[in-house]
């Protein structure tokens, strides 16, 4: 993938949120690898944990650091090993 160039997440900050046992990560880049990552161990190291990426993720700004409920709605596609999502967030009142 020598043509892509766009950031993603450390494998060792992958590690962490394993550690820290996250529920799930999301970002506004094409994938949870950077660009021309060529071993995917983002991608591994999470999903192996059972962590989920949602990757292309527009608008996480909006959102405070905590206290947001994240839903993830996933379209199905029998055996397939990801699938588009439609994600909604409520952010409660203060």
């Amino acid at each position: 993938m020598p043509l892509l160039h766009f950031p993603g997440i450390h494998p060792d900050a992958a590690r962490l949120l394993v550690q820290r046992a996250v529920g799930a990560v999301g970002l506004d880049t094409a994938s949870v690898d950077f660009g021309q990552s060529a071993d995917f161990m983002t991608h591994r190291i999470l999903y192996e944990a059972n962590i989920p990426g949602f990757e292309n993720v527009a608008d996480l700004a909006g959102l405070p650091p905590v206290g947001a409920l994240v839903i993830a709605l996933p379209m199905k596609i029998r055996g397939g090993s990801g699938a588009p999502l439609r994600i909604v967030a409520f952010v409660p009142d203060d």
